[in-house]
């Protein structure tokens, strides 16, 4: 009770007196006066809480769940952690033990790292991908409760190497490049991107490929490349060409393919030119011989 009427005076119609008493049975006067001074100075209600949690972790890997906060010099209650619905972590100070654990995810928190800050959870599974959310209260007398969430995928990583393959190892100006760029399976898919002489691809140069699903719920990615070249495709005669794959920052893999462009061969123009001038004048020179032979032999017979 704040306070109690005093039987002894008499009440108006629609008041109440009330007798404040500074003692233990009475209202505490410390408690008013901290009520009090918190609402002047804007801090009651006032509390800044940061959930920092990975976007995405692989498969069988440990996690690090951070929940900070700043209570502004009021009493800590409880911070509790929940995946969707479910609480499944706990720490009240007061309490004995202080850190609590809670189905379906108990067997999955390492009580030995976790505290009033941080939850870690071990050999992380496909099935813990999923919304978090981090709810810490203050104590008495303001009992302040405040919230944030964020989400976690679980990546089940690509296992192979990254293929490109192409049409053919040579193209002209004018040709059509064509080839694809082939990921190994994962969950979710890798992202393929290209580039060519280390600059992006045009999206219109890309051609959809669908994926194919495998085993485990992975999925294998295909990105097709198609494009005409023109003058400036070409760098010191050669066209580079890259494919890249990641998923989200776990995973990034680069395949390349160099290839030359096709020209006239020059020196064999020459040559072929030079062998027909030679033999034009070896003709000549048989066929002056020849006739000088025949003016001889009639020279002779007259």
């Amino acid at each position: 009770m704040l306070c109690a009427q005093n039987p002894q005076l008499p009440i108006p119609a629609g008041m109440a007196r009330c007798r404040w008493q500074a003692t233990t049975a009475g209202c505490p006067v410390r408690l008013l006066l901290l009520l009090v001074l918190a609402a002047v100075s804007g801090t009651l209600g006032e509390i800044d809480v940061t959930i920092k949690i990975p976007i995405a972790v692989a498969e069988n890997s440990t996690v690090n769940m951070t929940c900070e906060y700043n209570l502004r010099n009021m009493p800590l209650y409880s911070v509790k952690w929940y995946k969707s619905q479910n609480e499944f972590y706990r720490f009240i100070p007061k309490e004995m033990p202080s850190k609590s654990v809670f189905p379906p995810l108990s067997a999955k928190v390492d009580l030995n790292k976790s505290d009033e800050h941080t939850v870690v959870l071990k050999n992380v599974e496909a099935d813990l991908a999923g919304k978090y959310r981090c709810e810490v209260s203050t104590d008495a007398p303001t009992f302040i409760t405040r919230m944030e969430s964020s989400y976690m995928h679980v990546v089940r990583l690509p296992e192979g190497n990254l293929t490109v393959r192409m049409e053919k190892p040579r193209y002209a100006l004018g040709d059509t490049v064509r080839g694809n760029c082939t990921a190994p399976p994962g969950n979710p898919a890798a992202n393929i991107t290209w580039t060519v002489n280390e600059l992006p691809v045009n999206s219109s140069y890309i051609r959809n490929i669908p994926t194919r699903n495998v085993t485990d719920n992975r999925t294998i990615s295909i990105a097709g490349l198609e494009f005409e070249l023109v003058p400036e495709s070409f760098s010191n005669g050669r066209l580079r060409i890259t494919c890249r794959a990641d998923v989200f920052h776990l995973y990034d893999e680069k395949a390349t393919v160099v290839l030359d462009e096709e020209r006239p061969r020059l020196a064999s123009v020459l040559g072929t030119r030079e062998s027909s001038h030679s033999r034009s004048s070896g003709a000549s020179d048989a066929t002056s011989w020849l006739l000088g032979l025949t003016i001889a032999i009639l020279a002779r017979t007259r």
